[in-house]
């Protein structure tokens, strides 16, 4: 027999919600012997916009993933796993949490994986959503068939979760699934199979991102260029160049981080020919976009891989609409407190010799401005680039270790670097 909402107290329930009485609800969830006013008061917690009280929110959370544990009705079960995911990521955590701690307790891990991937094929989308996420926490690979699967469902809620779930089995065999949901007609959708893509971080699961670097959406060409920074090889080089004429200054910068996170974990043997090849390519496009982005890269003192790259970059693609720009935030360098920034921002200047370079370090030596060592620094460079007068360098106690790119100092001067 169905419940009859009539005889349930409706319009009394929709002022418990309208008036946030939340363990009024709780108390209905708990204690009615309808299903349905059961699951309309799962619902209605879920709806609870704020509840002020911490203690009450804990309560709510408590019924509902106890409702979900012992509920013997399918879909009060259901409403309440949505309420959950409608109260938030750290609620639904809680659940998650929750359901994988009693699944390790009392089975072993293939039967706790089969019980959820058996949930994938549930009626109800709330029981699927639950199991995408708890098998993407547990890495089990023995659901991979089963997270294939779900890549398809109906719901995007679900496709989304079951890519992210897809992405931490590290499973080859996810890769071309994945892939055919880059064109899923739901950006969440795409954008956790591009993530999960990244992070899988094979060279195959990465080639699969070029194509999104030319998405419409913003998003999605973001997350494509972001994870081509962990390609390892030279392949992505062009792409990522490209992707430094963006339309958005986010992806812009974007591609950029990636361009210097490959520079930066190069290994030793191909470092050298990926810089070549980067500057390269920098040098044969317009650099509008790629100076302010490696300016803004080389000033910020926080990745100091990326901004030692990106120094040495920079002396050597500005051009002459940008050349005074580039000597200006150089010479400022030479008083940096990182040395090895300092002293490849001084070899930088040497790649920039033009008479407005060696007034500006005369300027700068004659008001003595930076310290000694920075000061010892613009007098070497002034005696590089001026013709016919390299002999004698400023004698200072300052060292001049020779620094060409950004592995040199290391390699010069051991662990002192």
């Amino acid at each position: 027999m169905v419940d009859d909402p009539s005889d349930t107290g409706d319009t009394f329930m929709y002022r418990l919600e309208r008036e946030s009485e939340a363990l009024k609800l709780v108390a209905h969830l708990k204690r009615s012997e309808k299903v349905y006013v059961r699951r309309r008061a799962a619902e209605m917690l879920g709806n609870l916009s704020t509840i002020r009280n911490p203690d009450e929110r804990t309560r709510v959370v408590e019924a509902l993933i106890t409702a979900v544990q012992e509920d013997d009705d399918d879909s009060v079960r259901a409403a309440a796993i949505d309420a959950l995911y409608q109260r938030g990521e750290e609620s639904f955590d809680r659940l998650i949490a929750e359901l994988s701690g009693v699944a390790a307790d009392e089975a072993s891990e293939a039967v706790a994986t089969r019980v959820l991937a058996d949930w994938l094929s549930a009626d109800h989308v709330e029981f699927r959503l639950v199991a995408a996420t708890a098998l993407g926490r547990r890495g089990a690979t023995g659901a991979v068939p089963e997270l294939v699967g779900a890549l398809t469902d109906p719901d995007p809620r679900v496709r989304a979760r079951a890519a992210r779930a897809c992405g931490q089995s590290d499973d080859p065999r996810v890769v071309d699934p994945l892939s055919d949901r880059l064109t899923d007609d739901r950006t969440m959708v795409k954008e956790a199979a591009a993530n999960a893509l990244g992070r899988i971080g094979t060279e195959r699961a990465l080639e699969a991102l070029v194509p999104l670097t030319r998405a419409s959406e913003e998003s999605l060409r973001l997350v494509a260029v972001d994870e081509l920074g962990n390609f390892g090889s030279v392949k992505p080089v062009v792409v990522l160049i490209r992707a430094l004429d963006d339309r958005s200054e986010t992806v812009q910068r974007a591609a950029m981080l990636s361009l210097l996170e490959l520079l930066t974990t190069a290994p030793t043997g191909e470092a050298e020919g990926l810089r070549r090849t980067v500057l390269e390519q920098l040098r044969r496009v317009d650099v509008s976009a790629t100076v302010p982005a490696l300016l803004d890269v080389a000033t910020d003192g926080r990745r100091e891989g990326y901004r030692h790259t990106a120094i040495w970059l920079l002396s050597r693609v500005a051009d002459e609409r940008h050349r005074s720009t580039v000597i200006e935030h150089l010479v400022d360098m030479l008083d940096d407190p990182d040395e090895i920034a300092a002293k490849l921002a001084a070899n930088g200047l040497v790649e920039n010799k033009c008479p407005e370079l060696e007034k500006t370090l005369r300027v700068y030596i004659n008001r003595e401005r930076g310290s000694p060592e920075s000061q010892a620094r613009a007098e070497a460079v002034l005696d590089e680039i001026c013709d016919g007068d390299t002999g004698e360098l400023v004698t200072t106690s300052v060292d001049y270790t020779y620094v060409d790119d950004p592995a040199d100092y290391t390699e010069q001067n051991g662990s002192d670097g």
